[in-house]
């Protein structure tokens, strides 16, 4: 494929606070020295344009932290409807975490054909290019496979940034997540390139194609000859009044139904579809702490409501389950969260479709990836799972 280049629109050089805490680098980067790495710079946010040969063209954001090391881990973060980029940039603080735990992050933005100053340009493109909230089509069956439509800018998008010659990245640790619209673009791109992503993240999403089938066979098959174990973490409300519940289990069903295919080539539950381990957190005394006062109900424009800010919670009490392979090796984590609505939880109130409730789902996304890389060792077989859910 042909690409035909990129133009920088332009570069906000983001001044960050010294930080009061001082951050653990995680164990599986670099020491941060040698070719690629970076350090001495201010942070910076740029913006982008993709375009290539027969797929949207579309903008994209890349935030690179003040220090990096080389073979950086990269997140790719993909918006809801009603959103931009900027907004997921705002409401998410993935770029706070990746300030102190030196990774890139890349914001693909969906083009709004409202934005275009010819009336003629706006129709057209509300035909055939873009969407008019700003939503992935991951509803459209143009937009649902490998190298079309915005699947394929999406992955061209991140293939662009793990070429670039300023910076290191590696491509063992590319992960990707979105919320809402852009959770089920999530959903999308784990079964169109799972060779591209070792890992996925999906909040208030559901699964591929277009929350259709829960048994996992249409992403395997689509998966086609890059088909890999793929690990998955999900965040879903059950107060979600727009993905409501039943989807983010669909999400659930859908990949461990891929997986249990990937592992022997038959739907046959080698890999298990109860939970190996159940973790509840937050429902104790702590639930109730607060009962009297109030804090942010998040009655704002582009926003779900905050029920927890009734009861000024700190955090929603939450449960995890935890969902291993066929060798016991953790393979999905399903995060419900109590109470939650359609919103991001533990982000930033300046942002859109945000509580700022906890828990923090972009630091426990960031951990999961981590520890999901591709060729690892829960993927290769080299370690031993047998002991490691009681």
């Amino acid at each position: 494929m042909q690409h035909t280049g990129h133009n920088i629109l332009r570069t906000i050089t983001l001044m960050l606070v010294p930080l009061l805490l001082v951050a653990c680098n995680d164990s599986s980067s670099s020491s941060g020295s040698g070719a690629g790495s970076t350090s001495g710079n201010p942070a910076s946010l740029t913006q982008f344009t993709f375009a290539a040969d027969g797929l949207p063209q579309r903008d994209y954001f890349v935030y690179i932290p003040s220090s990096l090391p080389a073979n950086a881990p990269m997140v790719v973060y993909l918006h809801g409807c009603n959103q931009t980029a900027n907004d997921a940039i705002v409401g998410t603080r993935w770029n706070e975490l990746a300030e102190r735990r030196r990774f890139v992050v890349v914001y693909p933005e969906q083009k709004n054909p409202n934005n275009e100053e010819d009336p003629a340009d706006q129709v057209e493109g509300h035909l055939s290019d873009g969407n008019g909230i700003n939503c992935w089509n991951w509803f459209n069956p143009q937009h649902q496979n490998r190298d079309s439509g915005e699947p394929g800018t999406i992955a061209g998008i991140t293939r662009e940034v793990i070429a670039r010659t300023d910076i290191s990245i590696d491509s063992n640790r590319v992960f990707l997540g979105g919320i809402s619209a852009g959770g089920i673009m999530a959903s999308t791109m784990g079964a169109t390139y799972p060779d591209l992503y070792a890992a996925i993240a999906v909040v208030a999403g559901c699964g591929y194609p277009a929350c259709g089938d829960p048994s996992g066979t249409l992403a395997a098959q689509t998966m086609a000859d890059n088909a890999r174990r793929l690990p998955v973490i999900l965040f879903h409300g059950t107060a979600d009044e727009i993905a409501l519940f039943p989807m983010g289990e669909d999400a659930l069903h859908q990949w461990l139904g891929t997986n249990d295919w990937f592992d022997n080539g038959q739907p046959d539950q080698s890999v298990p579809p109860l939970p190996a381990q159940t973790i509840n957190v937050g429902f104790d005394e702590s639930l109730v702490a607060n009962v009297g006062n109030e804090g942010d109900t998040c009655v704002r424009n582009q926003n779900s409501p905050c029920p927890g800010g009734v009861l000024a919670l700190q955090n929603y009490p939450f449960t995890i389950e935890r969902y291993a392979d066929a060798r016991g090796c953790p393979l999905i984590d399903f995060w419900i969260i109590h109470g939650l609505a359609h919103n991001y939880p533990g982000g930033n109130p300046e942002g859109n479709f945000v509580d700022p409730i906890g828990p923090n789902i972009t630091a426990a996304a960031y951990n999961f990836f981590l520890a999901n890389p591709k060729n690892s060792g829960f993927e290769s077989g080299a370690f031993d799972c047998s002991a490691l859910f009681p």
